[in-house]
């Protein structure tokens, strides 16, 4: 008896630091700037500039009134796991590419999209091309090509679909398919539980 109050009193905590983190960032101090951007069906997303570019951090559900952790101040992803990642569609990638996505390093520009049928897509670039390298006279640049992985998320920023690479955009209508009906069956199993 006493796991299971502890199980319930962490999950109480949970979400006291999710409305209390909602609550931080819903002050002025974060609204009079551009960081906010509205991602639809009552989510947000909060951005911070790190190494000079605006990287996605904190993801804001409006109807719940909480808030969740979605990249820390390292640039790695929290709400999402090496077991979320398909690497089997990542054989041919190179090694560094690789390597990006077992650090989970979001540090490469990468974008969550916006929420439809409570998903939303996540653009994960695990390398840039080489534009991405070269400084303002134009030196620098390499011959990378940019590598991208693509998954979906639900409200609370866990991971629906497992991030793969993709090689048509059918795949990626597919995936989503699969992302709704899954947090689709996830409400109804919630609501049949109350």
């Amino acid at each position: 008896m006493n796991t299971i109050k502890s199980f319930f009193n962490r999950l109480l905590n949970a979400n006291t630091l999710q409305r209390q983190l909602y609550k931080h960032l819903d002050t002025d101090a974060f609204r009079p700037f551009p960081t906010t951007q509205d991602l639809g069906e009552g989510m947000s997303i909060v951005s911070e500039v790190i190494c000079g570019y605006r990287k996605p951090r904190f993801l804001m559900d409006n109807n719940t009134k909480c808030a969740y952790e979605f990249m820390d101040n390292d640039e790695r992803l929290v709400t999402v796991y090496r077991n979320d990642i398909d690497w089997d569609s990542q054989q041919s990638f190179p090694q560094k590419a690789i390597e990006c996505a077992k650090r989970l390093s979001f540090h490469f520009p990468s974008f969550v999209k916006r929420f439809q049928n409570g998903v939303a897509e996540v653009i994960w670039q695990l390398n840039p091309d080489g534009r991405y390298y070269m400084d303002e006279d134009g030196f620098g640049m390499t011959d990378d090509e940019e590598i991208n992985i693509y998954g979906f998320i639900d409200r609370t920023g866990t991971a629906v679909v497992k991030f793969q690479a993709i090689e048509n955009y059918k795949q990626l209508y597919t995936m989503r398919q699969e992302a709704e009906k899954a947090v689709q069956q996830r409400t109804k199993t919630k609501k049949s539980n109350r």
